[in-house]
């Protein structure tokens, strides 16, 4: 760890073979030179969709259209890459997502296990309760609120697309939430 702040220097990539899904796209295990345990609780909390388990020490998840497998003990898996070139800038990826989490570690430590009951709680009916309800079909570019509202969970829209909720109207919301 050269400056401190970087848990990972290095990821090599190990093993590559076809992808089941696609004989024509690869899969491949790589290793990163740390373990990668203290950073999978803020990925998880982070990216949306993923999946974590403490116990197996695994954080799974979606980017673009490949599968990544992060373990605790540094290993990391991909699916449906479409050769070593792509293979490499996705390492590169996840090796920029991983110091990104290792920062946020040092300054705050682990997350609490409010936040992670927190994220369990969230579901697109929660979101699209605080949504207008207008089905206006054209300021965000999906057909209803509630197709927003999947798409925002899983991190393809932010929620500054619906042009016609009131900002105010979620900050009150979430005041009265968190319980403030």
């Amino acid at each position: 760890m050269s400056d401190g702040e970087t848990l990972v220097e290095r990821i090599d990539i190990h093993e590559v073979k076809p992808c089941t899904a696609d004989p024509n796209r690869i899969k491949f295990i790589a290793r990163a030179n740390n373990r990668l345990n203290v950073v999978l609780p803020i990925l998880y909390l982070y990216l949306p969709n993923s999946r974590f388990s403490e116990e197996l020490g695994t954080l799974t998840f979606t980017y673009e259209q490949h599968n990544i497998s992060l373990f605790a003990s540094g290993k990391i898996g991909m699916t449906y890459v479409k050769d070593l070139e792509e293979a490499r800038k996705l390492v590169e990826f996840v090796k920029n997502l991983v110091n990104r989490a290792y920062k946020y570690f040092l300054r705050f430590g682990r997350p609490s296990n409010e936040l992670f009951e927190l994220k369990k709680k969230v579901t697109p009916l929660n979101i699209y309760n605080f949504l207008p309800h207008s089905e206006c079909k054209r300021e965000c570019g999906e057909v209803s609120c509630f197709s927003f509202a999947v798409k925002l969970l899983s991190g393809g829209k932010t929620l500054r697309g619906c042009t016609l909720y009131n900002w105010i109207n979620i900050n009150l919301e979430w005041i009265k939430l968190k319980g403030l």
